[in-house]
């Protein structure tokens, strides 16, 4: 009997014991579990806070305290980091545009990684006027280099006045004669230049309707020498 009485009480205490026990483990199953979703969502909240406070920025144009924003959460998520990255390459794309460097500028600009709206607003902004900036860029060099060659035509024709002046009409009937450039064939001839004794004479012949004047060639002529040699 006292066996008996001895075997239950141990039974009761082992049971006793395991349901204790049981319930400790769930009561600390549960605090963790707890303590992991109560923080999970603070640091989710800290950078959804972030993410909407830096697009309010962004649409004010305010990009460095944006960044800044963005910069200062503890948890960053890769919305946020995504963000950051994206104003990064904006604000060295506007630097590059302020500094007429568009080419640098557009490959800053080269693609957004965040799906922010108030990002890609700026984006397009900028590349619109980085855009404008290469066309007045273009048209302006345009206008300079056909300024410059129209300021080269007009030196050159100055020149070949100037040499035609110093040329005197014997040294070039003394040339075509020495060519066989009569003028009854057509040919018109050109002093281009003049060194000394030495002469550059542009030859051309008009065709059977006088419209257009084919170029012949261009020579060196000595007036002392009576010398012609064909250069071109």
């Amino acid at each position: 009997m006292n066996k008996f009485i001895k075997k239950t009480v141990v039974g009761i205490a082992a049971l006793t014991t395991s349901v204790v026990l049981a319930a400790c483990g769930q009561q600390t199953a549960s605090q963790q579990s707890s303590h992991s979703s109560s923080s999970t969502p603070s640091a989710e909240s800290e950078s959804t806070r972030a993410y909407h406070s830096a697009e309010h920025l962004i649409r004010q144009g305010e990009y460095k305290a944006a960044s800044n924003t963005l910069s200062g959460v503890s948890h960053s998520t890769k919305q946020v980091n995504n963000l950051n990255d994206d104003l990064r390459s904006y604000m060295s794309a506007e630097k590059s545009y302020s500094n007429g460097n568009y080419d640098e500028a557009n490959n800053s600009l080269s693609s957004l990684k965040s799906n922010s709206s108030a990002m890609r607003g700026a984006y397009n902004e900028l590349q619109n006027k980085i855009s404008n900036a290469e066309k007045v860029s273009s048209s302006s060099s345009s206008a300079t280099s056909s300024s410059m060659t129209s300021a080269a035509n007009s030196s050159s024709a100055a020149s070949q006045s100037t040499v035609a002046g110093q040329t005197s009409t014997d040294v070039v009937n003394n040339f075509a004669s020495k060519m066989g450039f009569a003028n009854n064939n057509g040919y018109s001839i050109t002093p281009t230049a003049k060194n000394g004794n030495t002469y550059r004479f542009e030859v051309r012949q008009n065709n059977k309707d006088n419209t257009v004047a084919n170029m012949v060639g261009i020579y060196q002529y000595n007036n002392q020498t009576g010398v012609a040699t064909k250069i071109q």
